[in-house]
């Protein structure tokens, strides 16, 4: 499908692929530019993050780490 560009660098993405994508407006989309190509991703929902960190496998997750207490050390060590 081909769009046009409007005068401020906008384009409007196709309903076909908006609905395919399930993109509402407010989406944030990730751009990145591979060789001389645009690459345009939906950025995961925290839900679906989750999801994908979860299911790494083969991966050992790390032990909960009470980030608060360390970051509090942290500053007494530093003489604040």
């Amino acid at each position: 499908m081909k769009r046009k560009l409007g005068p401020k660098g906008q384009v409007v993405i196709p309903k076909d692929i908006r609905d395919k994508l399930s993109l509402t407006e407010g989406a944030i989309l990730d751009f990145e530019v591979e060789d001389d190509a645009i690459v345009v991703k939906p950025e995961p929902s925290p839900e679906e993050f989750v999801g994908r960190f979860l299911s790494v496998k083969g991966k050992k997750l790390r032990k909960r780490v009470d980030w608060k207490s360390v970051l509090d050390d942290e500053y007494k060590v530093a003489g604040r």
